[in-house]
């Protein structure tokens, strides 16, 4: 069933207005595009590398958004130069996606090449893959706020995947 995009968009605006405040604190570039429910994040990381975070939310919340990573350089879309680099799974090479149950691209039912073909998309905000609670991660500012931790901490970001 999809979700009317007029509700996405409602709950969209709702939403942006925490990320936008939440954002000032880590400088975020933040670019609402209502009409195709979409949302565009810079962000950067503890050693000024630039990342540039597009969000898919159509029939949000639903289904989670589908995060993207763009290419500062070039703006290509999902390239290993686009993503960064840890040293677990989070930002994982197949894809490349966000792998949490929040990214509509982890999930092998929506993208082939997702990681998790064992994920039930309906089930996403109450997961509790990889042992963690992701109850918690249910809005664009928690989203948001997972992947700047990741970013921020010199011991979860190694720099760009290629």
């Amino acid at each position: 069933m999809a979700v009317d995009p007029n509700l996405t968009r409602e709950i969209l605006r709702e939403e942006i207005a925490r990320v936008k405040e939440f954002g000032k604190t880590y400088k975020w570039g933040i670019i609402p595009d209502f009409p195709n429910c979409k949302l565009f994040v810079t962000m950067y990381a503890h050693t000024d590398d630039l990342f540039i975070v597009e969000i898919t939310a159509d029939d949000y919340k639903e289904k989670p958004p589908f995060f993207e990573f763009l290419d500062p350089d070039s703006g290509e879309r999902g390239t290993q130069h686009a993503y960064p680099k840890s040293h677990d799974s989070f930002f994982h090479t197949s894809g490349p996606c966000i792998c949490a149950p929040f990214n509509r691209k982890a999930y092998k039912e929506i993208v082939a090449t997702g990681p998790h073909g064992d994920w039930a998309l309906g089930d996403w905000m109450r997961s509790k893959a990889n042992n963690f609670d992701w109850s918690n991660v249910t809005t664009l500012a928690d989203m948001l706020g997972v992947i700047q931790n990741r970013l921020a901490r010199p011991d979860l970001y190694q720099g760009r995947m290629g």
